[in-house]
């Protein structure tokens, strides 16, 4: 996350006058290289202000993810294949619901309704499998 050195205009929210941050470079939830630096995408930034960089992180989390878990449905190798990497992804999920059904409406950037269904997804796999909610 690279903060800038003025205020501007959040280009998800719309917000003025706010400190805004541009996520660019990082790592999503399994610590895997994200970089949006490209010299094709960096043409025209996008600058968020603090509550929607949050939400972007989240959404990135969320992403990485349900890309995980539709591969581990489909008998495919993945991330999620290790009981404590999924154990930990779906704390993570839960942890994210949490806080988007507590934060601020309407959400611009991640649709809670679909951190809470991934949510159910989790924890109906890990019950099928014998691991309860996912957690023990």
């Amino acid at each position: 996350m690279e903060p800038p050195d003025q205020n501007g205009c959040c280009d998800s929210c719309g917000r003025t006058n706010a400190v805004l941050y541009k996520l660019s470079l990082g790592h999503d939830f399994f610590d895997r290289p994200y970089d949006r630096l490209s010299a094709y995408g960096n043409m025209s930034p996008r600058w968020y202000c603090e509550e929607c960089s949050r939400e972007k992180d989240f959404q990135r989390d969320v992403r990485a993810i349900r890309e995980e878990f539709a591969k581990l449905r489909a008998g495919q190798t993945s991330c999620l294949d290790d009981r404590t990497t999924f154990v930990r992804a779906r704390e993570r999920i839960a942890a994210i619901d949490q806080t988007v059904k507590k934060g601020r409406s309407p959400h611009v950037i991640l649709v809670p309704r679909e951190v809470a269904h991934l949510l159910m997804e989790l924890d109906t796999w890990a019950e099928d499998r014998g691991l309860g909610n996912g957690a023990g």
